[in-house]
């Protein structure tokens, strides 16, 4: 019998967060953690400050949306679905640049900040997955927002940016890349993910999946901020397989911790979000233009996402 949340899994799984979460599992009586905490050494000791925002490339609302958002608030209009999305956004977009700025101070950071008579949320950032619900809503906004995401989209990059620089202080100077973590992060699931069929106990079975759903969950994200940080990957990295695989593997595991035979296709992300992490990774892009085989490899990925 192997056990799979010691042997053959690297620094990376061994410190992968399996803190406690939500999802009983059958078997063990144990709580599966869909939601990993950030790994403790990529913490910040002291809150993120973002210095030269890009505030004047923030899109304006302008005066009829104000209005409509106000009647909305008095109950005397709704606005269509794309309008309150846009609503959502100019709010998570106030919420953000609240909670990096220079001009807030830690005490103000620990209340609301208020903006045009709203309260918005302010979020003491020291890792990047404290603003995860920002960066996982990127993908997923429609066209008809896209000056709200191409905003987002440089807000995130100089967060990250700036995460990256405290991180290699941190680490004593030592540059600090989500490529390379994001690597580490896949060839420890991977290798984990290869041994899983050996292990029939129960609980343990339990663990060892929990272990490789953490160890994913961190690379995905990874892989996605280098990309939103624009890093300048290896030209033969296969990240964005990894990526993929990760995806349909996490998509495997139920609400109960137990492995399933086929992805859950609500669990996936769509085939537009993936197409959203193709198009940002120009090595992706750069083997799709010249490789054949590659790129028929990318489509088959492709397809096997929900449309």
């Amino acid at each position: 019998m192997v056990s799979l949340t010691a042997a053959g899994s690297g620094s990376r799984a061994r410190s992968a967060s399996v803190e406690s979460g939500a999802g009983r599992g059958v078997v063990t009586g144990k709580y599966f953690n869909f939601n990993p905490l950030p790994p403790a050494d990529d913490v910040l000791g002291n809150p993120l400050v973002v210095q030269n925002l890009p505030t004047h490339k923030r899109p304006k609302e302008t005066w009829r949306s104000r209005m409509s958002r106000f009647l909305s608030g008095l109950n005397l209009g709704n606005g269509s679905q794309t309008t309150r999305l846009r609503w959502k956004l100019q709010d998570t977009i106030a919420s953000v640049l609240a909670s990096v700025s220079p001009a807030v101070t830690l005490a103000e950071r620990r209340g609301p900040q208020g903006r045009g008579g709203k309260a918005v949320p302010v979020i003491i950032v020291r890792h990047p997955y404290h603003l995860r619900h920002v960066f996982d809503m990127i993908p997923q906004l429609p066209q008809e927002l896209g000056a709200e995401r191409r905003f987002l989209e440089i807000l995130a990059s100089r967060i990250l940016k700036k995460y990256g620089e405290q991180m290699s202080a941190m680490k004593g100077g030592v540059a600090f890349s989500f490529e390379h973590e994001a690597k580490e992060y896949f060839h420890a699931g991977f290798k984990l993910e290869r041994q899983i069929k050996k292990v029939s106990n129960p609980e343990e079975r339990f663990a060892a999946l929990q272990n490789i759903y953490a160890v994913y969950f961190h690379g995905r994200q990874y892989y996605y901020y280098a990309l939103l940080r624009r890093e300048k990957l290896q030209p033969d990295n296969k990240l964005f397989m990894f990526f993929s695989r990760a995806c349909y593997f996490m998509a495997r595991i139920d609400w109960s911790g137990q492995l399933l035979e086929k992805p859950n296709p609500r669990s996936l992300p769509s085939r537009d979000e993936m197409m959203f992490y193709v198009q940002r990774d120009k090595t992706v892009l750069m083997r799709y233009r010249s490789d054949p085989d590659f790129q028929r490899q990318v489509k088959s990925v492709l397809e096997a996402f929900p449309s």
